[in-house]
């Protein structure tokens, strides 16, 4: 899977820890971070908490399968399993190359997909702080990416880049004007990325922890945690299991499968 949930920007740059290649463009770093970490499958396990102004807390367990299907197409299938008012409710997404993605919502009280319209996706996701916007995987060449300078975060030296809608179009389909990201020089993750609403306001910030190199070059967060100033609502993440490149069937990403109830068992 060469590009994930927007949280998986976790990627890098150049083959010496902690130096910065200022010949190097902000892109070029961007898409290195892609290689370095993209893997042909994954799936596992999360446990996802939401906590509202109020600091009442709702606990989720989800399922999440991912697949490269061919060169830069991947596929994406969330699936709720915990608590029993979510069991089953999915969101199916279909990278495609030169148009926008699909996607599609399955709420087993309808028992039928409901497509994404384009418009649509700058709404919040089932109550959580990501939209269907940050579910898709990114498409590089919608963005313009440049550099802000460099900033430490927990001692660990980081790229500051900015990342733009490239054209009219990607502008009026995105809720954001722009999202700052901050990717460390050493093992090149994504440990914090800013969000900007279409106004230019800080509107919410994802952090990312406890990172583990899984094989090679490929590192992950188990843990992250999305916080919407706007909302006052927070949305914790932490990885219970995690498998990659281990097969995983094509039809776990059709709407067959979900009809048929096999998400779930």
């Amino acid at each position: 899977m060469k590009k994930g949930l927007i949280c998986f920007l976790c990627l890098g740059w150049i083959f010496m820890p902690g130096l910065c290649y200022p010949e190097m463009t902000a892109k070029q770093v961007v898409q290195e971070q892609e290689k370095r970490h993209s893997v042909s499958s994954e799936s596992g396990t999360v446990v996802m908490l939401l906590v509202d102004k109020r600091g009442n807390k709702e606990k989720r367990l989800i399922k999440r399968y991912a697949k490269e299907v061919e060169p830069d197409i991947s596929r994406l299938l969330l699936v709720f399993m915990k608590p029993a008012d979510v069991k089953g409710t999915s969101l199916l997404t279909w990278q495609q190359k030169d148009r926008p993605d699909d996607q599609w919502l399955y709420l087993p009280a309808r028992k039928k997909m409901q497509r994404i319209a384009g418009g649509s996706k700058k709404a919040y996701f089932l109550g959580t702080d990501f939209t269907y916007e940050d579910m898709e995987p990114e498409k590089l060449d919608r963005f313009s990416y440049r550099f802000v300078g460099s900033e430490q975060i927990d001692g660990n030296d980081c790229h500051v880049i900015d990342a733009v809608p490239a054209d009219e179009k990607k502008k009026k389909e995105s809720g954001y004007s722009k999202r700052r990201l901050w990717i460390r020089k050493d093992i090149f993750v994504t440990v914090k990325m800013d969000f900007f609403d279409r106004k230019g306001r800080l509107l919410k910030t994802l952090k990312n922890f406890e990172f583990k190199n899984i094989e090679g070059n490929v590192w992950r967060a188990d843990k992250s945690l999305m916080n919407n100033f706007k909302k006052k609502h927070k949305t914790l993440m932490g990885t219970k299991t995690r498998h990659i490149n281990a097969p995983i069937p094509d039809k776990v990403f059709s709407e067959r499968f979900i009809l048929s109830g096999q998400h779930i068992q």
